[in-house]
C-alpha cells in the first residue's frame, strides 16, 4: 500500500535537478556578470557550492534486512548523511541572508558579490525580484530555512517503503516525485492511458534529497508549511517536525490522513530516530 502511495502522488511534480557546476547554472542576472574570477569564487563559496558530496553508495537491500529496527536503522543511517548536508547548506546560507538583511537595516551599502548572492537565490529559489528591500528578503528567508530531520527521513520511509519500491531501488527516488518529459524517470506500471508522467529518476540519492528540499521551499504548494516554520521561529520555538508536518496537507490526496500517518511514524520511530 505504501509503494502505491509513492506512485500516485500527483502534487510532487518537478524535473530532476542536477547538481550545479557554474554560476550560469544559477541564472546570474546579465547585470551581475561584471563579477571578476575572485568574486565568482566567493560567490560559489556563499553558495556552499562547489563542494565535496558524500561518496554515492549503492542502495542497501533493505528487504533482506528481518530484524524490523535494524532495517529501519540502516534506512536512517544511509539516508541521514545526504540530509544533514543539505540543512548544513541551507543553514549557513540562512545565516548569510540574515547578516544581509541586518545590513539592509542599518542601511549599509552592499557589496556587488553580495547582491549577486540574493540574486542567485531568487533564482535558485523561484523568486521574481526587481529590487532587494525588507520585503523580498523576508520572503526569501521563508524559503531559505531547513526541514527537521525526522520529517524527511519518516517522509522517505513512507513514500519508498523503506526503500524497497521499485522507484527507490530503481532511480533512488524516496518521494515519490515526478516529472513530465518522456524518458526522464520511470513509468508507473498503472498510469492512466491519458497521463504522461513519470516517477523521476535520479543519479544519486544526494540529488533525490536535493530536489525533495527544492520542492518543499520553492513550490507555492507547500507554502503552508513555510509559514508554519517561519512562525516557530518567530516564536523562538524548536522546528518540531510534528508541527511542520501539519503544513503537508498537499503532499498527498489523502490529506489530513497522510499528516496523522506520517506524525503518527515520526512519534512511533523517535527513539531510532534520535539514535543517529
Amino acid at each position: 500500500m505504501l509503494v502505491l502511495f509513492a506512485m500516485l502522488q500527483p502534487f510532487s511534480r518537478l524535473e530532476p535537478l542536477k547538481a550545479p557546476e557554474s554560476l550560469e547554472e544559477w541564472q546570474i542576472p546579465t547585470r551581475l556578470s561584471a563579477l571578476s574570477d575572485a568574486d565568482q569564487k566567493k560567490l560559489l563559496l556563499r553558495l556552499a557550492y562547489p563542494r565535496v558530496d558524500i561518496p554515492k553508495q549503492p542502495l542497501p537491500d533493505f528487504n533482506a534486512i528481518t530484524d524490523v529496527n535494524a532495517k529501519k536503522q540502516a534506512f536512517f543511517a544511509y539516508l541521514r548523511p545526504y540530509v544533514r548536508q543539505e540543512n548544513e547548506r541551507l543553514l549557513l546560507l540562512r545565516e548569510q541572508l540574515l547578516d544581509i538583511a541586518e545590513k539592509k537595516q542599518k542601511n549599509v551599502r552592499l557589496s556587488i558579490e553580495e547582491y549577486a548572492f540574493l540574486y542567485s537565490l531568487y533564482d535558485e529559489f523561484r523568486l521574481d525580484v526587481a529590487e532587494t528591500n525588507p520585503a523580498t528578503l523576508e520572503d526569501l528567508l521563508l524559503r531559505v530555512d531547513v526541514i527537521p530531520e525526522s520529517l524527511v527521513l519518516m517522509q522517505a520511509a513512507n513514500e519508498s517503503a523503506w526503500g524497497t519500491s521499485r522507484f527507490a531501488v530503481e532511480g533512488y527516488n524516496f518521494f515519490g516525485q515526478w516529472c513530465f518529459r518522456e524518458g526522464c524517470g520511470m513509468v508507473p506500471l498503472n498510469r492512466p492511458e491519458d497521463q504522461f508522467h513519470e516517477v523521476a529518476r535520479f543519479e544519486s540519492p544526494a540529488l533525490a534529497i536535493r530536489s525533495y528540499f527544492y520542492n518543499l521551499n520553492t513550490f507555492h504548494t507547500y507554502e503552508p508549511l513555510r509559514q508554519i516554520r517561519a512562525e516557530l521561529r518567530a516564536e523562538n520555538r524548536p522546528l518540531h517536525a510534528e508541527h511542520i508536518a501539519h503544513g503537508l496537507i498537499a503532499y498527498s490526496e489523502r490529506g489530513s490522513e497522510y499528516i496523522a500517518e506520517i506524525t503518527a511514524m515520526i512519534r512511533f520511530n523517535r527513539r531510532l530516530l534520535e539514535d543517529g
